[in-house]
C-alpha cells in the first residue's frame, strides 16, 4: 500500500509525495526504472507535469490529463522527450497555478 507515501489532494486535481525517501526506496525502482528522486521529477516534467511553487497546493504535481477517477484522460498524455515539436517553451513558462479548491466546488472530480 502506497497511500502513506504518495496521496491525491482531495480534491483529486494534484497529488503529492509525503515521504520522499519511502518513494525513492519502494517507488522508483519498481514503476518508473529510477533510483533518485531527481530524475523522477525529470521525468515528471517531461510527461507535462506541473509542480505548484505556491499557495495551498505548493510541491504538489498537475497535468490535467492525469485527474484521480479519470484514467481514460492519460492515453491523451504525451511525452515531450519522446516529440520535442510538442514542447511550447512559452507555453510552459507561462503556467499559472490554478485554484483547485476553487474549480472543484463547481466541477468535482470522481472518487
Amino acid at each position: 500500500d502506497l497511500k502513506s507515501i504518495i496521496s491525491w489532494l482531495p480534491h483529486g486535481r494534484s497529488w503529492k509525495i509525503i515521504h520522499e525517501r519511502e518513494f525513492e526506496i519502494r517507488t522508483l525502482p519498481i514503476y518508473f526504472n529510477l533510483k533518485k528522486i531527481s530524475s523522477f521529477h525529470e521525468q515528471a516534467a517531461e510527461w507535462g507535469f506541473q509542480r505548484f511553487k505556491t499557495g495551498p497546493d505548493q510541491g504538489t504535481f498537475y497535468h490535467e490529463r492525469f485527474l484521480r477517477g479519470l484514467p481514460h484522460l492519460c492515453k491523451k498524455m504525451k511525452n515531450a522527450s519522446l516529440s520535442r515539436s510538442m514542447v511550447d517553451v512559452e507555453h510552459i513558462e507561462e503556467f499559472v497555478e490554478p485554484n483547485f479548491w476553487q474549480i472543484s466546488l463547481e466541477h468535482p472530480v470522481p472518487e
